[in-house]
């Protein structure tokens, strides 16, 4: 999927009432027959409806883009490639919580120790 495509289909999911061909065109400078090849490639598919040089979502669309838009809000962030080991039990807000300083490494616990004397 090209980079415009995605942006096009993200702005058809948050509009209420569809955009019109010439609004894209305008907004993002694709080439007509670009824009074109992008509308029948997914009428094709299904997922957009395009009348009076108006273009929707279809419901099957909607659904597409909802859960493209979960899956990436899902997986971006920086904490999202934790690997599991480094991830513990979640502390409910305003829990009182003591670390383990038996975990800690030496480095800390030295800094720790120089910083008291």
């Amino acid at each position: 999927m090209k980079n415009f495509e995605k942006r096009i289909l993200h702005d058809l999911y948050e509009s209420v009432e569809g955009l019109y061909a010439f609004t894209l065109y305008s907004r993002y400078k694709v080439e007509p027959s670009e824009l074109f090849i992008f509308i029948e490639k997914y009428s094709n598919k299904g997922l957009l409806h395009f009348e009076s040089d108006k273009l929707e979502l279809t419901n099957e669309g909607k659904k597409t883009m909802f859960k493209q838009l979960r899956k990436i809000k899902s997986s971006s962030g920086k904490y999202s490639n934790i690997p599991n080991e480094f991830i513990g039990d979640k502390i409910e807000i305003d829990s009182p919580y003591i670390p383990n300083i038996t975990k800690l490494s030496k480095e800390i616990l030295n800094l720790q120790n120089k910083g008291d004397g």
